[in-house]
């Protein structure tokens, strides 16, 4: 069985490959159907990151959450201590680009605690369809969703099912994948 690493390149090289217009066109389909499920039209209050191609697009989502009266939260990641919290965002705001070309709230934002954030997208390269996953390698939502007793979402192509890893002891599955239909 190949490692989390290959299977993590494999991928990303794969996706990566995507042209603009399929990948905005993919991702606009992804957040469609998102905004149908009960989860999202629950949640009040949403963490969320701020995708980076290839991972899908998450600004058409953010409008929405805020265009829903959704309060949105975006992570702060703290690479010497690991650990991630959630700040919030309101349109308007500025960001920062952090070491892993991430763009996260700045320090004036204020923290929404684990226990308040009601629906948490959570990002990954690979999934299984029991919802475990394989992330981009730094832990940082595999640290965070232990103890994270809200919903749990991840936004994925049909390409990142798989069934070629198994879960690690410190792997958490989220509750619900969306997954992009096959009707492009």
């Amino acid at each position: 069985m190949p490692t989390k690493a290959v299977l993590r390149e494999q991928i990303l090289t794969q996706l990566n490959k995507m042209d603009q217009a399929t990948y905005e066109k993919r991702s606009q389909a992804i957040a469609e159907q998102l905004f149908q499920e009960k989860m999202w039209q629950n949640a009040t209050k949403i963490g969320i990151t701020i995708a980076r191609f290839p991972e899908i697009a998450t600004q058409a989502i953010i409008k929405q959450a805020w265009q829903d009266g959704k309060i949105v939260s975006i992570p702060e990641t703290d690479n010497k201590t690991k650990a991630m919290q959630f700040r919030v965002y309101e349109d308007g705001d500025e960001l920062c680009k952090k070491a892993l070309g991430l763009y996260e709230p700045l320090e004036s934002a204020a923290v929404v605690p684990k226990t308040k954030v009601d629906l948490l997208i959570v990002p990954g390269v690979l999934f299984r369809t029991d919802g475990y996953r394989i992330g981009f390698g730094a832990g940082f939502y595999d640290r965070y969703l232990d103890g994270y007793q809200g919903a749990t979402i991840s936004l994925c192509y049909t390409e990142q099912i798989t069934t070629a890893f198994k879960p690690e002891p410190h792997d958490l599955p989220v509750q619900k994948l969306v997954i992009e239909n096959n009707l492009k």
